[in-house]
């Protein structure tokens, strides 16, 4: 659940302090929770709300002020008790003052947001009256009679749904929003013990805000199946003397607010227009969306007409959902590169979007071409720069390089070398001294940019062999630093992370677009994930060199069009509306993200010298085109000579051969999913490529059993490990981090400090370190050596390693940690190994 969410989450509690279940703010001055969580905190000696007089509760925000009450009263037009048949059970609470400072509202789902089953989310609530709050991770099962959606817990470990996480947001994990309220736990017999089953109300039965701000109000539903709620339902009696006086003081300062009826308004619902933006691009395209709505709502004379829900999706699984028609039906996951048989789309990867933004993605003319696709248009583009931190910029020495002075292999050499090298005769006969900065660009198997950025930098390469000794710099300056083998907002988040960091190392310059160079120095959201916020200081900033011919990424607009009723006409015309907006008068949102913009000869006004770029470049460069780098044939060519060039990797994968791995995975145990996941990494093990397997576990002598040593292809004894493996019966426990430690040993004594290849250990494990003792694994040495981990089941990419949860250690090396649903370990394998090895990189 990210910031935004949790800390919208309030306990409610009682006279003494005792907490009875949760709210969430819902607006600047409202919260939702059940009823019968405000009737456990009033307590057995007060009348249900309701009725005409004032109900208070106290309520505390953990995480933001939590020794600090705040009081609500009970809304009675809202009021919606819990009925014996289990309708109802809802409760709209009115703060009487302003929320803590740091508290804010969630961001709520609309309607047709999120699929209905195979969702994973996670609630922040207060079981056993904890006040500081614990969390419950699950998944969402799907619709039950009467109006309820069952969840259950995704492992064996963890908090279930119990009292306490009453009136608690539910916030699907994949949509970025609260899909509803969890309301009970089933009465009669939980399906499996290990997996309890517990309901929300969907946000469709929630009296949320509507477009004017106006809580709607619901008409009861019925319930068929009798459950029990997590809290206690009191009998009505008569109130205490301290709630009858508080309710006195108050009721002068809310009797209007509560009393007097909302205003009718002549505002009709809004169109709900559902966008699939790159999920680099995703706060840009959040803040786009937000600019118009404010726009579109002041020229309907203050309705909004229209609600925009931005998603991120993959360029490439949208290009394959519009291929198949964003089949709803059973089959390999959107993400899949197998049969390309359909995945279930709005759960795989979004509903069925009324406009995309690709990013700097060029989808393919086949999908322009389709007759879902109604109209495309260029909305935006940015200059392909390389970004230097400015305290490792000489302006004496470097300023007249900044703009048009050298081409991209000339700057990228005098960037790459060392200074201690010959200088570089260029094209007008200067001899070029390097400057040590080193380069780090994206992956170009993931980042159209670098693609791009390819056709460029291999411009008048002999051969192989020159772009290899390119690549091999580039590779040395991503394995120094920790960079990972990521898309572009994955590099400069790496690079937010290292300028903010007081005992980093001088940082190295990153190829990159002029607009990512804006968004970093602000400190602005960097998308795909990306957690690190903040401005980084003077010096590490990043300053743009601008080649003499550089490509730029070109962002385009697709409207989609699909038959009745997948789409109606209000939302086809919404998005064609928005499609005006965005080439006219809406360009200055585009601008105010630092692109520029087609047709116009001005820049915005965060395109400045403080920002790092030049804002008169494009004035300049009136005849600036992106010929080379749009052109297929080109691309086509420089992804023929990355894969020729790229490093092959060594690479040992350790799996977890305890015993929690027998749990089920829903088609067989944990450990039959992680078999077929190797299975298939294998087929994509490249010619130069190595591999080795591990098996851990207490049960092995030594805790590890060295399956098949690190080597290279060999079908004979892929085939014998693989059925070893399937003979295998998980056992004992989980020495995790002493794996690591002699898995990373391993793989850095194998070749020497001169070698080519990219050294990696993956491990895949489902449990928390059992048997290690106070052992810390070693990650820091020479050769570098990336860690990628798979957690499943109860492992967590939050545990903790001494100082720094699994996630950052992962991240420090250039690898990752991936949380991952046992049913999906085999995706998870195949998504990562497709990076790793050469082979990959052909799919």
């Amino acid at each position: 659940m990210p910031d935004d969410t949790q800390f919208a989450v309030a306990a409610v509690l009682d006279d003494a302090g005792v907490v009875h279940g949760a709210a969430f703010l819902i607006d600047s001055t409202r919260l939702l929770t059940c009823a019968h969580v405000v009737q456990a905190a009033l307590g057995p000696g007060h009348p249900a709300p309701g009725g005409t007089g004032l109900t208070l509760v106290t309520l505390a925000f953990p995480l933001v002020a939590p020794d600090r009450h705040v009081a609500a009263v009970v809304l009675p037009q809202h009021w919606q008790p819990a009925g014996p048949d289990g309708s109802g059970d809802v409760a709209v609470l009115q703060l009487l003052g302003p929320a803590p400072a740091g508290a804010r509202p969630v961001r709520l789902a609309r309607p047709g947001q999120a699929g209905t089953r195979d969702r994973i989310c996670r609630v922040f609530g207060f079981p056993r009256s904890l006040a500081e709050g614990r969390w419950f991770e699950g998944r969402v099962v799907g619709p039950v009679g009467g109006g309820w959606i069952q969840l259950a817990n995704r492992t064996d470990s963890g908090y279930r749904i119990e009292p306490g996480f009453s009136g608690a947001p539910v916030w699907d994990s994949r949509m970025r929003c609260v899909i509803g309220m969890v309301v009970a736990v089933d009465k009669w017999l939980r399906p499996q013990l290990d997996y309890p089953a517990a309901f929300m109300i969907p946000i469709r039965r929630l009296p949320v805000p509507d477009q004017f701000g106006r809580l709607r109000v619901l008409h009861r539903w019925r319930q068929p199946l009798s459950r029990w709620r997590t809290g206690p339902s009191p009998a009505p009696d008569r109130p205490g003397p301290r709630r009858r006086i508080a309710a006195v003081l108050v009721a002068l300062l809310v009797a209007v607010m509560v009393v007097t009826p909302e205003p009718l308004t002549a505002c009709a619902a809004p169109v709900e227009l559902r966008v699939a933006a790159a999920p680099d691009d995703l706060a840009t395209y959040e803040s786009v969306a937000t600019a118009y709505e404010s726009w579109a709502t002041v020229q309907a004379g203050g309705c909004r007409p229209t609600n925009v829900f931005v998603y991120p999706a993959a360029a490439g699984d949208v290009a394959q959902g519009l291929r198949l028609g964003w089949s709803a039906l059973a089959g390999l996951p959107a993400g899949d590169r197998g049969s390309g048989a359909p995945g279930w789309y709005p759960a795989d990867v979004g509903p069925r979007p009324d406009v995309w933004f690709p990013g700097a993605e060029l989808p393919a003319a086949q999908v322009l071409s389709l007759t879902t696709v109604r109209e495309y248009r260029v909305i935006a583009r940015s200059p392909l720069v390389l970004a230097v931190p400015r305290g490792r910029v000489d302006f004496r020495r470097d300023d007249p390089d900044r703009q048009r002075a050298l081409s991209w292999p000339e700057l990228f050499a005098k960037a790459s070398r060392v200074p201690a090298e010959e200088p570089l005769p260029t094209a007008s006969g200067r001899r070029l001294a390097g400057t040590g900065w080193q380069v780090v660009r994206p992956d170009p198997t993931v980042s159209p940019e670098a693609r791009m950025v390819d056709v460029a930098l291999y411009d008048g390469a002999p051969d192989v062999s020159r772009i290899r000794q390119l690549e091999r710099r580039l590779a040395d300056a991503q394995d120094g630093h920790g960079f990972p083998l990521g898309s572009l907002a994955a590099v400069l988040c790496r690079q937010r992370q290292l300028a903010l960091d007081p005992a980093a190392p001088p940082l190295p310059a990153l190829i990159t677009t002029e607009q990512a160079v804006v968004q970093f120095n602000l400190g602005e959201r960097l998308g795909g994930g990306c957690v690190e916020r903040g401005r980084p200081p003077w010096d590490r900033s990043l300053m743009a060199f601008y080649p003499e011919v550089t490509p730029g990424a070109e962002h385009r607009m697709v409207l989609l069009d699909w038959a009745a009723p997948m789409q109606s006409a209000p939302a086809r015309a919404a998005a064609e509306d928005f499609l005006r907006w965005l080439t006219g008068s809406g360009r200055d949102a585009l601008l105010a993200r630092g692109f520029r913009v087609p047709d116009l000869d001005r820049a915005g006004p965060v395109l400045s010298e403080i920002n790092g770029v030049l804002p008169g470049w494009l004035l300049d460069n009136p005849q600036w085109q992106l010929t080379d780098a749009g052109d297929p044939l080109a691309l086509g060519t420089a992804d023929r000579w990355y894969r020729e060039a790229r490093r092959p990797a060594r690479v040992l994968l350790a799996l977890d051969t305890s015993g929690s791995m027998l749990a089920e995975a829903g088609r067989g145990t944990r450990f039959d999913v992680a078999v077929d996941g190797v299975a298939g990494s294998l087929d994509q093990l490249g010619g130069r490529d190595e591999v080795g397997v591990w098996a851990f576990s207490t049960a092995h002598r030594g805790a590890v059993a060295r399956l098949r040593e690190v080597g290279r292809a060999d079908p004979a004894r892929d085939a014998a490990l693989l059925d070893r493996l399937r003979r295998t019966v998980p056992a004992g426990d989980t020495p995790l981090y002493r794996t690591i430690d002699a898995a990373v040993r391993e793989v850095r004594r194998r070749g020497d400090r001169h070698d080519e290849h990219l050294r990696a250990v993956v491990v895949l494990t489902d449990g928390r370190d059992t048997a290690s003792g106070a052992l810390v694994p070693r990650l820091d040495g020479d050769p570098p050596v990336r860690l990628y981990v798979i957690a499943v089941g109860e492992a967590s990419c939050d545990d903790r390693l001494r100082a720094r949860t699994l996630r950052q250690t992962t991240l420090a090396t250039g690898g990752a940690c991936v949380q991952a649903a046992a049913g999906t370990v085999d995706r998870a394998l195949a998504g990562l190994f497709r990076q790793l090895w050469e082979k990959g990189a052909e799919q």
